[in-house]
Formats: structure tokens, sequence, C-alpha cells
């Protein structure tokens, strides 16, 4: 066989939700690669170039030893995906080795072809930009709930920050719509990009230490942080265990609002912070219209979330050297 088959990533999660057009168009961008037994597909720290769709064979994923060897994570075959984070930016690097158990055969989209394909508005691109964002989603909100487990079963172990209450400080001639175009999330859109961004939400101007989310509450919006910053934490005895903390440019409320899930987290404002509210209707029809803005809003969107798990990759380490015997603070 010298050509994936449409319909055979019909049965991959990460292309299941795309339509038929969009499938076919995507397969044609995989070329077949070969690896022999212990040759890597990953190499952690390594630049992050393309994905891999496993056809036949096994694939170690892990992480390398300070003394040498791999902490076997996982292990993946036929019909499995790795290394999709190439997809999200260029400077991604791979988070783990990806070592061939036997012989392994694979297919391989190059990311650079990928982002040629966004950058031309290719509906099928578009499509996987949004399947990306999904994916990560579901990756954080799993590393949320176990990092949740972690905490409740040594919940004394842990010291919790402290709530807060700072006065306000009023700054009443802060332009916050013009401050947009130096935000990352919005420097590439054009100046009619960014009205119409503006325009689609709410301007928030909220005090220190106000919830903006609480665990178990419905997503029915987001929020992108224009200035201040934001915290997400797990409730944790008198205070919070804090878990990110997300400033200007960036989203919050992401994971929850692409799952169709309850908020995971609280979010609360650390200090006197500008946001921009998005509501669920008006952020979906942003992302799915197919133009420039909803590009752009769909590369800040994944990569937003790529921090977050970044962020909470390091919280889980933090937690695994405390309970080794280092002492940490939350």
């Amino acid at each position: 066989m010298n050509a994936l088959s449409a319909s055979r990533l019909a049965d991959v999660p990460l292309f299941a939700d795309l339509d038929d057009a969009a499938r076919a168009e995507i397969a044609d961008a995989f070329t077949v690669r070969h690896f022999a037994d212990g040759e890597a597909l990953l190499v952690q720290n390594e630049r992050a170039e393309g994905l891999y769709l496993i056809d036949e064979g096994r694939v170690d994923i892990g992480k390398r030893l300070p003394g040498g060897g791999l902490a076997l994570l996982a292990q993946v075959g036929p019909g499995e995906v790795i290394g999709d984070m190439a997809l999200i930016g260029r400077d991604i690097k791979r988070s783990a080795m990806g070592i061939a158990r036997g012989p392994v055969r694979s297919w391989y989209m190059p990311a650079d072809q990928f982002r040629a394909a966004l950058s031309q508005l290719r509906p099928a691109s578009l499509q996987l930009q949004t399947a990306l964002g999904r994916l990560v989603a579901a990756r954080v909100a799993g590393k949320t709930r176990d990092i949740a487990a972690m905490l409740s079963e040594t919940p004394d172990s842990f010291t919790p920050r402290p709530q807060r209450a700072l006065p306000p400080v009023s700054e009443e001639d802060f332009a916050a719509e013009a401050f947009l175009a130096k935000l990352p999330c919005c420097a590439a859109m054009t100046p009619g990009q960014r009205r119409a961004f503006w325009d689609a939400g709410t301007r928030v101007d909220a005090p220190a230490d106000r919830d903006l989310a609480t665990p178990g509450a419905v997503s029915d919006r987001l929020w992108l942080v224009v200035r201040g910053a934001v915290r997400s934490g797990l409730p944790h005895r008198e205070g919070i265990y804090q878990l990110t903390v997300t400033g200007p440019g960036q989203l919050v409320g992401l994971s929850p609002m692409l799952s169709g899930t309850a908020h995971d987290r609280l979010l609360r404002t650390s200090e006197q912070a500008t946001l921009l509210a998005f509501d669920r209707a008006t952020f979906a029809e942003m992302l799915g219209t197919g133009d420039a803005l909803s590009r752009e809003l769909g590369v800040s969107v994944n990569a937003d979330l790529v921090t977050a798990l970044d962020a909470l990759d390091q919280v889980e380490a933090r937690i695994l050297a405390m309970q080794r015997g280092h002492a940490v603070a939350a």
C-alpha cells in the first residue's frame, strides 16, 4: 500500500470528527516511514517536526531517566497517533521518547505541511486545528484529575496558599481595547479583526481575589486576560493549591469550554484584572467560521492549552518530588 486511505483515518480519534473531504485531503499529506527495533521515532527535548500514525508494530513512550534508561509511560500500537503536539507550534519540543519495540511501520505528517495548509485557510487544516484543541483540552482535564487525586491521598502534606483580601487599585484611564494589539494572541490580527474580536466579548474589570469559576460550575463562558493575572487551583483545606497562573494575552476556562464539561478547578483573579469574557455560543461561532480570524484564534487556543498542560506537568513533578521526601510549597 503506497497511500494512506481516508477511511483508515476515520477510525483514529484525532481525525474521526472530520468530514470525508477533510480526511481525504489530510490522508494525502502522510508518507510511510519505517523504524527498526530500538530506533527512536520521538526524541525528548528535540524540536517536534511532525506526527506519526502507527500502522504496524509497537512503540514505547517514556521519559529519560537521569542515570540512563527509560521510565515507561505508555505503549502505543496500530491506529494510534504520537507526536501530535508538533502541529500546534513551531517551537514545541518533544516531551518524551518514542522507541520502536520491534519493526515499526508508520505514517508521517510533517508539521510544516499542516501549517502551510492552515495559512491558506484550507478547510481540512482548520478542522484538524479544532480537533487538536479538543484533544489537548481533554489531556488538561485528565492531568487536573490526576493532581486532585494525588492531593486527596495525602491532604495534610501540602501547604495551601491562603486567601487574600487586597484593596482594588483604580485606573479609570486604562484603554483596554487599544491594549489588545500588544497581546501575543492578537498580534497577527488585522485592526479590523481585533475590533471584531473585541466587539464579540464583554469587558470585565475585576478586583483581586474575585472568583470567576468554581469546581462543578457550568462552563458557559471563558475569559481573555487583557491586564492582570488569573490563577487556577484546587480547593485545599483553608486555601487553594495553585496549579497555573495566566497572564495578559492568554485565555482561561478553555478546557471545560472545549470539552463541554463543568469547571474542574477554581479560577480566581490574583490581582486587579481587566478581562474580555466570551459566552459559549459566541466563542464557538468565532472558532468555526473558517476565516482568518478563526484561524488566528484557533492557534492561540491551542498554544494556551499546551502552556497549561506544561504547567500542570510541572505541578505533578513538584508533588512527586515532595512525596519522595523533598520539601515543596504549594
